[in-house]
């Protein structure tokens, strides 16, 4: 709860804004559909999935936006250059605004999306995930020749996860890489740079993740975001625990919207939060953090812009 001395960099992707001073512009929440084991999802190879839920599950989000003022993207998983293409056309079909990021395991079915996008004419609405010290050429090249601007810039250091590392692999490279990954996606073409501080597991460096997040915005100036969520799946006493007791999810989930809610006061501007069947669960308790910077930003002398329309108005 404070304001940086450093001007922060806000960028627009389909309507929707990244950056800002803490509080000035609500926290943008980003979903995850057809991720692996999505239930609606019955062949991940072909991207035969359910559409009726699916159509629901975003409804859902679009009504909790409505009431809450937060913002929200969707991050579309595919596995084969098939799916992710079938997943695309779904949602650009729903929703002709929203922006969604192209993402998968494979760097083969990130670049066949990119290119995609250019191709159906949604590149503009597209944002690529990611550019990490793992990228291949290939995929730097299909990015390079994409008309998509937007990407997410991992800060994962494999083999420093202090903030010193994630703020190297940002500028000077490292594991494997020989430029810094804002120095790739800039070649690539990318004007909209956000910055994923990627998330460790707590005991390994979760400290360190949320640390960064003001220090990334300080010395940058770039949006800055992560999958938050990760820390408390990956947290091997939590997962033992649960199973312990009668009812796991009510014992597990406190420490999903935790961790968000942690990043969001450190000045985190967008919040990858897993899967969107967490939806009702992450926007009002991320709504009330947005109420807390935007009563701290008004003491700031931050401008809270569109505020008839951020929580801090639209709830209280």
């Amino acid at each position: 709860m404070f304001k940086f001395d450093k001007k922060q960099e806000v960028y627009e992707v389909g309507g929707v804004k990244f950056g800002g001073q803490p509080g000035e512009y609500p926290t943008v929440l980003v979903s995850t559909m057809f991720y692996a084991r999505h239930k609606i999802v019955s062949d991940e190879d072909k991207g035969i999935f359910d559409r009726a839920a699916a159509e629901t599950l975003w409804n859902t989000q679009v009504e909790l936006s409505d009431a809450t003022g937060n913002p929200y993207v969707n991050q579309i998983v595919g596995e084969t250059p098939e799916s992710i293409k079938k997943y695309i056309d779904w949602f650009i079909e729903i929703d002709d605004k929203t922006p969604f990021l192209i993402d998968s395991s494979a760097g083969d079915v990130r670049a066949v999306a990119a290119q995609y996008c250019t191709e159906i004419g949604v590149a503009d609405r597209a944002i690529h995930n990611s550019i990490n010290a793992s990228i291949e050429q290939d995929e730097i090249d299909a990015l390079t020749e994409s008309e998509v601007k937007a990407a997410i810039v991992l800060a994962f250091n494999a083999t420093d996860p202090s903030v010193k590392g994630k703020l190297d692999i940002l500028e000077v490279g490292g594991s494997g890489q020989e430029k810094g990954m804002l120095q790739v996606a800039e070649e690539c073409g990318i004007t909209i740079p956000l910055i994923d501080v990627a998330a460790m597991p707590l005991g390994a460096g979760s400290g360190a993740t949320i640390r960064s997040i003001p220090t990334i915005k300080g010395k940058l100036g770039l949006p800055v975001g992560g999958g938050y969520h990760n820390m408390a799946s990956a947290w091997d006493w939590l997962r033992k625990f649960k199973k312990t007791q009668p009812d796991p999810k009510s014992i597990y989930m406190p420490s999903d919207i935790g961790t968000n809610l942690v990043a969001q006061i450190a000045g985190s501007d967008f919040l990858l939060y897993g899967p969107i069947e967490n939806v009702e669960k992450i926007f009002p308790a991320v709504a009330m953090v947005d109420i807390m910077l935007g009563e701290t930003a008004k003491e700031l002398d931050i401008e809270i812009k569109d505020a008839e329309n951020h929580p801090v108005t639209k709830l209280t």
